[in-house]
């Protein structure tokens, strides 16, 4: 064996491994016996595995809530980036044109409607709709309400637009802002549920169609009687119907009297207002308040739905009043022709007797006192003023009511009463025939001198002011003729029974100095009179009812110093023998109505019954009026 220097790495190995002198040195662990086991041992269940630790629930709960957030920030991209092609009301694009924020009450406004489909998909069954606040009406015919508009616009494509024109009349109060409610109801191709898109065009209304001017009422007398007057103007480029005056009077007014009288309570109907024309209306009472206390009279203008209702539907305007009460020291009653309501109306030549009491309403001594009455006015006859118990002083035409003529106005105790008396006339026909609505005015005031409670003498004055309007003289010449005028008659002359003979009638009217509206003359034939149908001018104005076998003549308006305008028609009479050596009436009495624009009264008068007895022909000759 070579040295073990000399052996190799293996060869020293496997020396150390079995030869004995390789062992010598190494560990030998000793083994032991495995421990017995009971002998049940074998039938138990393993022991559990250790339990794994859970996490804290705040820990879950944060996990979780990133997680949320995480989505939903996923989806809202997503939405970003491809919401284009969602199907939504939101791309529906409804646009109304004109975008003018005012109109006019009474305009007619064109709206352009504008519906663009932004969905991806076509829309389909679309129903455009417009609801219309109350008091619109048809451009067609502004009688008409207009309530409601609707139409289709059948199916739009993706990106599709279409437009329809909606036109009305609007009408409201000045400074109302009115709101049109637009919706587009409509469905998606492939689908059978309903979408809605709503929107709306608003606007206030800048004029009102119906203006109200109330005539100077700062101060009135408590007790004494004062006229409230009126006058509604149309400033409406159409006309309005069923137009309204609502008055609600302050608390201690007593109306008298009102011109025209009121549909209800305190309501009024003006009727038909053509573009421009006024309306007036005067309202007579007293007034019981506190001395220097505020009452409100309030005017409310508009339309009622139909004739028979007596409230106002579309109210066009509110106007308050104020009057202010004070206690007059001197309290002045005046009485024309026993009228103290202020509503009197005149007629050309007529007298007018005044009557002028007063009373102390103080609690202490008037001295000194002393009334003018103040006369003036186009229709004043001035060379006819009289007084029983005053001076009339013809120069500034004022009748003075003093100590020198009533003695007891010298000292004028509390509650003591006094009384003056005056009359005057308006020009007659010839002299008032120039003249356009004329009138007469009344200004009564008091003065005086009293002594206060540190025995201190002031002055103290009132004053109230009456205007009396003139009537218009509108007259009616009725003639029967037969060789005269534009109509050829024919038959026998004098009348024979049981021939047919015709006659002319002619109906003709004048007026003076107002003009009048509705102008009519209505008559009524016999049994034994037949209406031919021939009328000259025959513009349709003539019309004969033959169930009442009336007679009438729509003249309409007759404008202030018409000197004439006529009317012929013809009429055929077939005498029986029982009116042999008589001249029967051919046309009973004849009545002609009609309404004073200035007064706003009623105008009425009657001609007597024409015969065959035709005095306005010249032809006539004794006996050619009687039947033969």
């Amino acid at each position: 064996m070579p040295p073990e220097k000399n052996q190799s790495p293996l060869e020293r190995m496997r020396r150390s491994l079995y030869t004995p002198e390789g062992t010598k040195g190494v560990v030998v662990p000793t083994l032991h016996a495995p421990p017995e086991l009971p002998a049940e041992a074998w039938k138990q269940a393993p022991p559990a595995p250790p339990r794994k630790r859970r996490l804290p629930h705040s820990i879950m709960f944060l996990i979780g809530t990133v997680a949320f957030f995480t989505v939903a920030v996923i989806v809202a991209a997503g939405l970003v980036l491809f919401g284009g092609r969602t199907v939504s009301t939101e791309n529906i694009e409804i646009t109304v044109e004109p975008s003018s924020p005012t109109v006019g009450s009474g305009d007619t406004i064109a709206l352009l409607i504008r519906v663009k489909n932004g969905n991806p998909v076509a829309i389909t069954s679309t129903a455009l709709s417009v609801e219309f606040p109350e008091g619109t009406r048809a451009p067609l015919d502004v009688t008409q309400p207009l309530t409601h508009y609707s139409d289709t616009l059948g199916d739009l494509s993706a990106g599709q637009a279409s437009e329809r024109t909606v036109q009305a009349v609007m009408f409201g109060s000045e400074g109302q802002k009115v709101t049109i409610p637009i919706r587009l109801e409509y469905r998606t191709a492939g689908s059978n549920a309903s979408f809605i898109k709503e929107t709306s065009y608003e606007f206030v209304i800048t004029t009102s169609p119906l203006s109200v001017s109330v005539g100077s009422l700062s101060q009135v007398s408590a007790g004494q009687p004062f006229t409230v007057a009126v006058t509604v103007r149309s400033n409406a480029v159409a006309a309005i119907e069923n137009a309204t005056l609502a008055v609600t009077y302050p608390p201690g007014f007593v109306a008298s009297g009102s011109t025209p009288a009121p549909i209800s309570g305190s309501v009024f109907d003006l009727g038909r207002i053509t573009p421009g024309e006024e309306k007036r209306v005067t309202i007579t009472g007293t007034l019981t308040a506190e001395d220097q206390e505020t009452r409100f009279f309030t005017l409310v203008t508009g339309t009622r739905t139909t004739l028979d209702s007596d409230r106002i539907s579309v109210p066009y305007t509110t106007t308050q009043v104020p009057v202010t009460l004070e206690r007059p020291f001197l309290a002045t009653t005046l009485s024309l022709n026993r009228d103290t309501s202020g509503a009197l109306i005149l007629k050309t030549g007529q007298q007018v007797d005044g009557v002028l009491s007063f009373i102390n309403t103080l609690q202490s001594t008037i001295q000194d006192a002393s009334i003018t009455v103040a006369l003036a006015g186009t229709a004043l006859d001035r060379q006819s003023v009289k007084t029983a118990n005053g001076f009339y002083r013809s120069q500034d035409g004022k009748i003075i009511f003093s100590k020198e003529t009533i003695p007891s106005m010298r000292e004028i105790a509390p509650g003591e009463t006094g009384m003056g008396s005056f009359s005057f006339s308006t020009l007659g026909d010839a002299s008032a025939t120039s003249l356009r609505n004329p009138t007469v005015t009344l200004t009564v005031s008091a003065q005086g001198r009293r002594l206060d409670e540190r025995n201190v003498a002031s002055a103290v004055n009132s004053v109230i002011t009456r205007t009396l309007k003139v009537e218009t003289d509108l007259a009616l010449q009725a003639s029967a003729l037969r060789t005269e005028g534009p109509i050829t008659n024919t038959g026998p002359w004098p009348p024979l029974v049981d021939k047919e003979s015709t006659y002319t009638i002619a109906w003709t009217l004048s007026n003076t100095v107002n003009s009048v509206a509705n102008a009519k003359v209505v008559a009524e034939l016999p049994s034994y009179v037949r209406f031919t149908g021939v009328t000259s001018p025959s513009d349709g104005t003539v019309t004969y009812n033959a169930t009442t076998r009336t007679v009438s003549w729509n003249a309409g308006d007759i404008a202030a110093g018409t000197a004439q305008k006529t009317m012929y028609f013809q009429v055929a009479f077939l005498p029986s023998a029982s009116q042999r050596g008589t001249s029967p009436t051919i046309v009973t009495a004849q009545k002609l109505t009609g309404v004073d624009r200035f007064t706003e009264g009623r105008l009425e008068s009657v001609v007597g019954a024409l015969t065959t007895m035709v005095t306005s022909d010249s032809a006539l000759s004794t006996g050619s009026g009687q039947v033969q």
